[in-house]
């Protein structure tokens, strides 16, 4: 640095010394304005307008106010939900219910119809016995079902009149006969 005017090289030394100490708080205020130059760098890179901050800002208010509406609408929902399923559950308990009491009436019925088969099959069939005519029995009540054979190789009521007949010492026993089919001793 040059020195300035109006004062003398090699001079007096506080002359010296108070220049080098104005040379110093220079240097340190230069660096001190290179160093807020950055600052103001970095400032101007993460600034925002006030006017961008304020529709940021409105936009946050609103966006709560709209989470705050939805939490409402979800709380009501929740509780719709909830109501529901209560009833869902209330629901299915009853049809179970029901469907229970639904197969315990079908057995009930199958079994007063079951039983009812039977009493009017054992009723027809009593009712056949006693109205069928004796030549039924040649092949018995069904044409397919086999018929024993007894000694005499006639069902026992084959005839009616042979039964009498042959009946042992029946009133009206053919000469040479004793019993069915066999011949007096």
């Amino acid at each position: 640095m040059a020195t300035p005017v109006g004062w003398s090289q090699g001079g007096s030394g506080s002359v010296c010394l108070a220049f080098d100490q104005l040379r110093d708080v220079i240097e340190a205020q230069e660096e001190l304005i290179h160093q807020l130059r950055n600052v103001m760098v970095l400032q101007d890179e993460n600034f925002v307008s006030k006017e961008e901050f304020q529709a940021v800002e409105k936009k946050l208010v609103e966006e709560k106010a709209a989470h705050a509406k939805t939490k409402v609408l979800l709380a009501t929902e929740e509780e719709k939900l909830q109501f529901a399923l209560g009833e869902v559950e209330v629901l299915s308990k009853q049809l179970e219910k029901e469907k229970l009491a639904f197969e315990k009436a079908v057995k009930s019925r199958a079994l007063q119809e079951s039983s009812k088969k039977d009493q009017l099959i054992t009723k027809c069939n009593g009712r056949r016995e006693a109205h069928a005519p004796s030549h039924a029995y040649i092949r018995g009540l069904f044409p397919h079902s086999p018929v024993p054979v007894f000694r005499a190789g006639f069902h026992p009521n084959f005839c009616p009149w042979l039964r009498i007949k042959a009946s042992p010492g029946g009133p009206h026993l053919r000469k040479g006969l004793q019993g069915p089919g066999r011949p007096r001793k």
